[in-house]
């Protein structure tokens, strides 16, 4: 471990992580493995490198250490090729040291003088120093990392798998020159460590104690957490490399499509590969899995060669059979199972002898193509704003791996720590009663088998068959096992144990689960397109798929819980969620309009999170609220634009922006509206009303159109324009009160009510629609929204929300990686709460989530470890007394308060 203690252990943390990083991301080093002639040591390795001659080693070395040093230049452009050279060189020898180090974290050596110092045996002396500088164990015999270097933690595990780190710290701890027989009791005790220490996830908790004591004694509500994106990028791997076929497979199988909505930018799948790797596609990935699964096989089993014949993942099955401790842990947790054979293929570089070069070349090839599929699963710190995320969603590579529930309840709860009392989990509802039913009956029979388990993940004797058909007996069988009736649960005395030595408290589970059901933005381009390219494939409205499907998703939600007693009570909210590009609220007001009439009671949004104007952002998150009415209970999603300091975005986007005419248009008009009924910085409204009437003119080149009908006509958007030849008469109610809607507002409000038929493309020449998007360059200098006004707008919409008594789920990693943020220190929370001027302007209430955690990187945890991290460095900088435990509290209780 680095000796030094505060800033300088944080220095070189921070250095050891950008080391590492270039060493795992050296995709030369990866192409030189590969690309040498191949050796046919049985089928197995077909597709793996091995060099045979000193001129092959040469070039090997050579692609390693150019390779590391173009990346290090990558990560630190700022530096020149000296300062580079020179870290690098002090990196070096320090991993020399480590490699002669004799204590317990460091006992890989290198005796073997024909190799000693090479980079080949390298990456384990790499793995141990990380693990000990990062690592230790906590209170509860969990593995933490180190809080005061979370924050390097975090850079770290985005481009370096996790488990190869902890996998390392276990392995000198478990298989010590003492235990090297393993021994049937030394195997159990073993697992039982591991169970304890990884607690059913591959990403460690921080061992802050004030978390500790409120995760104990109140435990975590997520309020906002979307069930698919929640499992870790290592769980997939595993999968990848015991079903290549079904997860790599799912994005082979992928249709292309491009990403662009104005212009086409080619498919982002095929954009998240290629900045990953230029060369990178579907069919490499492919093959690069099919090499791991052989290399990772070699690794376990040394007589490999024996092999011949035999089909690559039959072999590689049989050869982590082989390796488990023994029969009777045939169901271990996936990530005590991994960890064992990692453990397993590190002891082996422990042992006196040296590995070969071959083995150690093997190993650096495995670990590569490991960390670069992970990073396939993960938002990386260059990979910013909405669209990339949404990559990452649709390449599919988590879709096998997610049809476990169970699993990622097991990750949530995380075993001893019990850390979240309440989970709010979202789900996506299908456009038919059947396929919603399918999928709730999906996530409840997953949440049974883990209410059902054994603390180690092994069925109990009130595991879960699959004979409960129906939603109601999944349902009445929930509320039993949450109630505590019948449970049984298997005597696991191991365990137990263990708990006692270490005054572990194994409490009964009390991780409860409520679902939120969310409807999906998206825009259909071809719709798109047509619509302002106007003529007969114009569709009936703006956003017609969008608002036709959304529509069908809630009848037949509506349908299952109708005709399932019972579900909902289970089923707590509606949500709106995906790229806010692709429709706006007024989109999903009728759906939200139907549920509300169906007596759903409470609502979210996503708002705010992304945005070309920050004054955009605002309008979205006013607009959500106004259009969808939420009201005391409800929440807004990110609302991101509402605490981002205004001088901070302008210089994060060059000092301007570029965004269609109507789009700027809203902005100003939005502006206007609310500063007017605020009475705020109503001196600059009449330069704001002389911009809109010019872009109103340009657009619309209609004298007689007034600021007034703008503002009218903008709040008409609430309205369905599906709905407006609906009768008063129809036999269905929602449809009547859509109809009495259009009534009432054309004939109170007929120039602002054809103002926004016009804009559906109702009545409404070619030529004004194509205007719309028209490109209006928006500079900071001469912008009419000064950063004065973007305060006050931001001022009045957090206004809005206090007074209708509206929560905000703030999600920390989230919004660094989507926003504008450039690290956790900048994140927005603290202007919120006040924390810089000990002083909000406005009362805030905010909750946490952690939005899509496998995704991020992250668990509720670790977002709350991440903010009081932030809070406390605040109050420290200004002197101020220490509040950050106090805030993290109000955090915790306003998250109970606004669950759903």
């Amino acid at each position: 471990m680095l000796s030094h203690t505060g800033a300088d252990a944080a220095f070189d943390a921070s250095e050891l992580v950008a080391y590492a990083k270039a060493l795992l991301t050296n995709v030369e080093f990866l192409r030189a493995l590969e690309a040498r002639p191949r050796v046919k040591v049985g089928v197995m390795l077909r597709g793996v490198t091995l060099p045979r001659s000193r001129d092959m080693m040469e070039e090997v070395r050579k692609a390693y250490e150019l390779g590391r040093f173009a990346r290090l230049r990558y990560l630190r452009p700022q530096l020149s090729d000296e300062a580079i050279e020179n870290r690098l060189h002090r990196m070096n020898r320090q991993l020399e040291r480590s490699s002669n180090d004799g204590s317990e974290g460091h006992s890989w050596r290198a005796t073997n003088t024909r190799i000693s110092g090479s980079f080949v045996n390298l990456l384990p002396n790499l793995l141990s120093m990380l693990a000990e500088t990062f690592l230790r164990e906590g209170h509860d015999g969990s593995l933490r990392v180190r809080s005061e270097l979370l924050k390097q933690w975090q850079d770290l595990v985005l481009v370096v798998p996790p488990m190869l780190i902890t996998s390392a710290w276990m392995t000198p701890r478990l298989f010590s020159s003492e235990s090297k027989n393993h021994e049937t009791r030394s195997r159990r005790s073993a697992v039982e460590r591991m169970a304890l220490w990884l607690c059913d996830s591959t990403l460690p908790v921080d061992d802050e104690p004030a978390l500790d004591y409120l995760c104990r004694t109140q435990g975590l509500d997520e309020i906002h957490m979307h069930l698919n994106g929640t499992t870790e990028a290592e769980k997939v791997w595993c999968d990848a490399l015991k079903r290549p076929d079904h997860v790599v497979g799912a994005l082979l199988k992928r249709k292309a499509r491009d990403s662009g909505i104005r212009i086409n930018i080619g498919n982002g799948v095929e954009h998240l590969l290629r900045q990953e790797d230029d060369a990178l596609t579907g069919e490499l990935l492919r093959r690069r899995v099919n090499d791991a699964i052989a290399l990772k096989t070699a690794l376990l089993n040394k007589n490999y060669e024996e092999n011949q014949g035999t089909d690559p993942t039959t072999c590689y099955r049989k050869a982590i059979h082989n390796a488990l401790p023994s029969k009777k842990h045939t169901r271990l947790p996936k990530v005590v199972h991994e960890a064992w054979l990692l453990c397993t293929i590190f002891a082996d570089f422990t042992s006196p002898n040296d590995p070969s070069i071959k083995r150690g070349l093997m190993l650096w090839h495995y670990a590569l193509l490991r960390a670069q599929f992970c990073r396939l699963l993960v938002q990386q710190v260059a990979q910013v704003g909405f669209d990339q995320f949404q990559y990452i969603t649709l390449n599919e590579l988590r879709e096998d791996t997610e049809k476990d529930f169970a699993e990622r309840f097991r990750q949530i709860e995380r075993v001893q720590q019990k850390g979240v009392d309440y989970l709010e989990g979202r789900f996506a509802p299908k456009i038919t009663p059947d396929r919603t039913a399918a999928l709730l009956g999906q996530v409840l029979r997953g949440y049974l088998r883990f209410l059902g388990e054994e603390e180690l993940g092994e069925a109990g004797t009130a595991s879960v068959s699959l004979e409960y058909g129906s939603l109601g007996d999944l349902l009445e069988r929930v509320r039993e096992l949450e109630l505590g009736k019948k449970i049984g649960r298997c005597d696991h005395e191991a365990l137990k144990a263990s708990a006692v030595r270490k005054n572990i408290s194994l409490s009964p589970r009390r991780l409860r689960l409520g679902l939120v059901a969310h409807f999906i933005k998206m825009t259909d381009v071809e719709e798109r397109q047509a619509f302002y390219r106007g003529g007969k494939a114009r569709s009936r409205c703006r956003d017609s798929i969008a608002r036709q499907q959304t529509d069908q998703s809630a009848r037949a939600l509506i349908s299952v819980i109708k005709r399932t007693p019972g579900l909902d009570t289970l089923i707590r909210g509606v949500d709106a969620a995906s790229n806010e590009r692709h429709a706006g609220p007024e989109v999903f007001a009728p759906a939200f309009r139907r549920m509300r009439d169906a007596g759903m009671q409470r609502f979210t949004y996503h708002a705010g999170e992304d945005f070309a104007h920050i004054v955009s952002g605002l309008r979205a998150i006013c607009e959500a609220v106004h259009f969808l009415d939420l009201d005391a209970g409800c929440r807004i999603g990110h609302a991101t634009a509402s605490g981002l300091n205004a001088e901070t975005w302008w210089r994060a986007v060059d000092g301007h922006v570029i965004l269609p005419l109507e789009d700027r248009l809203d902005d100003l008009v939005f502006a206007r509206a609310t500063l007017l009924s605020n009475r705020a910085c109503t001196s600059w409204l009449p330069v704001i009303d002389a911009e809109i009437q010019s872009l109103s003119m340009r657009l619309w080149e209609d004298p007689s159109v007034s600021v007034e009908h703008l503002v009218d006509a903008w709040q008409l958007r609430r309205l369905d324009p599906l709905a407006r030849k609906a009768s008063l008469r129809d036999v269905e109610p929602r449809l009547r009160a859509e109809a009495l809607l259009h009534e009432v507002s054309k004939q109170s409000k007929k120039t602002a009510y054809e103002l926004f038929l016009r804009r559906h493309g109702i009545k409404t020449k070619s030529d004004e629609l194509c205007r719309m998007q028209e490109d209006v360059v928006v500079f900071r200098e001469t912008d009419v929204l000064s950063l004065n006004i973007i305060k006050t707008l931001q001022h009045c919409v957090l206004k809005l929300l206090h007074e209708r008594r509206i929560a905000i789920e703030t999600l920390p990693s989230s919004n660094v990686r989507i926003s504008i943020h450039e690290c956790y220190e900048d994140h927005h929370a603290q202007n919120w709460l006040g924390q810089e001027t000990n002083n909000a302007l406005v009362p805030v209430t905010v909750s946490v989530g952690s939005d899509d955690p496998g995704i991020f990187a992250t668990s509720l945890r670790i977002e709350y470890a991440h903010l009081m991290r932030n809070f406390r460095n605040a109050t420290s900088t200004c002197n101020g007394p220490d509040r950050s435990e106090e805030m993290i509290t109000k955090l915790c209780n306003d998250s109970k308060k606004y669950r759903f």
